[in-house]
């Protein structure tokens, strides 16, 4: 049996009908989760994404708040790109919005 890698950091994976938005230059692309220190962006194999591309853009969170952001494309996977971040996402974000999702995701999900 192959062991699973453990994560460094903890990682809020998001429904599809609340994801946050990458913002990259005129573009939008749909967040599936996020990190400390990462993202993993649905690009559909969008070429302007390359592994070790630096991308400088904006998250928009569903409830209104953006986060300017800088990182580079570590993975290109079926569809998606992972980002690592040069600036870590600040823990109050993360926090905010795992117990958003908690509390109107998986409450109605156990009803």
């Amino acid at each position: 049996m192959k062991a699973e890698k453990q994560r460094k950091y903890f990682r809020l994976t998001y429904p599809a009908s609340y994801r946050p938005t990458l913002l990259l230059d005129a573009f939008d692309y749909e967040i599936e989760d996020i990190s400390e220190y990462g993202l993993k962006v649905k690009t559909n194999n969008d070429p302007a994404f390359m592994v070790d591309d630096t991308v400088m853009a904006i998250i928009a969170f569903p409830g209104g708040r953006e986060f300017d952001l800088s990182g580079q494309v570590v993975r290109m996977d079926q569809g998606y790109v992972g980002l690592q971040l040069e600036t870590p996402l600040p823990n109050s974000i993360i926090k905010s919005e795992a117990l958003y999702l908690m509390t109107n995701f998986v409450a109605s999900n156990q009803a």
